[in-house]
């Protein structure tokens, strides 16, 4: 897609004139905007308006793993994952979008009695909900899995339907399904200020002009905080550092006739999975945890599709 295009449904760009009213003003073209304007667009709510600063998913979208797993252990996150898994799967079909919708499977590995309680205790909300798993032994994780060392394992469960998703694309697809279902996007429009009436609704101040909302979501990610300033509020949120290392090709991942199911393993505190022919590692630092930016107002509005500097010593 050429940058600064004007899509099919989308407020006019620089020089035009933006709507003067909509039922939903939606603050940030990420993954969870764009589930918004799609959830809002399917409700019958179309008069709804996605406003994004830079490009759809220009934020911390386009670079997430984007993976979603049944392993959970209440029933409301069991049915939700379920339904993700099930929007992921035939998004493709109904936006002609490609999401890249990878059904790999997935275990969550135990190394002691407590972690094997905690993962066995997920059968039953998973069982109610109509969720596929299963607890398996060692031998069958070697099976489902035969790179990885299972010394010390006493058991995993097994998600089949589980997998993971392109961000960017998924949430391109959910934009334009809900565009052509009438919801409108701007895009390149950053908003400048949020004034509530007297009735409870907003003026929403942007680069492009003033729109009446009788709703405002703010999904804008890591400015969620400065967004919410706008009304008066605050959001104590802290932009994480995360680590994630991308292998060299792995020859032996070519000789496969099915892709790897994504492992989650505790011990590391982490994720791998195969990303086409090499291996994707996400850690999650248990101590030594790191802010991105500290000066409590987080990044400069111009940000776009940020990377950090590798620092593999941490």
């Amino acid at each position: 897609m050429e940058q600064g295009a004007v899509l099919p449904g989308e407020s006019a760009r620089a020089g035009s004139t933006l709507p003067d009213s909509a039922r939903v003003v939606i603050i940030g073209g990420g993954i969870c905007g764009a589930s918004a304007l799609y959830h809002l667009a399917h409700e019958g709510w179309t008069d709804s308006l996605l406003i994004e600063k830079a490009e759809l998913t220009s934020g911390s979208t386009w670079h997430a793993a984007g993976q979603v797993t049944h392993s959970v252990s209440g029933y409301a996150l069991a049915s939700f994952r379920r339904y993700a898994c099930e929007l992921y799967a035939s998004l493709e079909a109904e936006s002609e979008v490609a999401t890249s919708w990878h059904r790999s499977g997935s275990l969550r590995v135990a190394y002691n009695t407590e972690e094997v309680d905690w993962l066995r205790a997920q059968l039953g909300p998973a069982a109610y909900v109509g969720n596929a798993m299963e607890w398996i032994g060692p031998s069958r994780i070697s099976e489902l899995h035969p790179f990885y060392l299972t010394d010390g394992m006493l058991g995993a469960v097994h998600t089949p339907d589980d997998g993971h998703v392109d961000p960017a694309g998924a949430a391109n697809a959910m934009v334009r399904a809900a565009r052509n279902l009438g919801a409108a996007v701007s895009r390149r429009n950053r908003v400048l200020g949020i004034r509530r009436r007297r009735d409870g609704s907003f003026d929403v101040d942007t680069e492009r002009g003033t729109i009446h909302a009788e709703h405002v979501v703010n999904a804008a990610g890591c400015y969620a905080h400065r967004v919410a300033r706008m009304v008066g509020l605050d959001v104590p949120i802290a932009n994480v550092l995360h680590t994630y290392l991308l292998t060299e090709p792995v020859p032996e991942f070519g000789d496969l006739d099915r892709e790897l199911p994504v492992v989650r393993d505790d011990y590391v505190s982490g994720y791998l999975r195969q990303e086409q022919q090499s291996g994707l590692i996400g850690i999650y630092e248990q101590t030594g945890a790191e802010a991105v930016w500290h000066d409590g107002d987080g990044p400069d509005w111009s940000l776009e599709n940020p990377l950090f500097d590798a620092d593999f010593d941490r």
